[in-house]
């Protein structure tokens, strides 16, 4: 079933790790094979260049709200340094920076989906949608 608008979770880890790619507008190292390479600026915004801006807006409404998660994502993918080292600068052990973390994504994917991930959850939670999910993918 698909949800208009929609953006999953794994996708949206995906940018995160690809952040440098999108920065520069190159593929992401695990795209699939074709011919869309980066392309010259021409004023119409690609579909990775739509993606950096909605993960960059994500982003900052991260760190204005959630300052602590937001460093914890940066430490880790978009300016990552050895884990060990990001918990020496913020002060803090594995298991919080690890929570920090996972917040700082769930916050992310929150953002970027606004209400179609409370319209999956609910989907998810009807009665009856895992026979029906495996019904479809038979």
């Amino acid at each position: 079933m698909r949800i208009e608008g929609y953006i999953s979770k794994r996708n949206i880890k995906r940018w995160l790790e690809n952040y440098e790619s999108l920065a520069a507008g190159d593929r992401p190292y695990d795209a699939i094979p074709g011919s869309s390479g980066p392309k010259n600026t021409d004023g119409v915004v690609s579909g990775g260049r739509l993606n950096k801006i909605m993960l960059d807006d994500a982003l900052e409404q991260l760190r204005k709200e959630m300052s602590f998660s937001y460093y914890c994502v940066r430490f880790t993918y978009i300016r990552p340094i050895l884990q060990k080292e990001a918990l020496r600068k913020l002060n803090v052990r594995r298991p919080v920076f690890v929570r920090g973390l996972e917040q700082g994504e769930e916050f992310i994917y929150r953002a970027i989906n606004g209400g179609a991930a409370e319209e999956k959850e609910s989907l998810q939670a009807a009665p009856g949608y895992k026979r029906l999910a495996e019904l479809i993918t038979r």
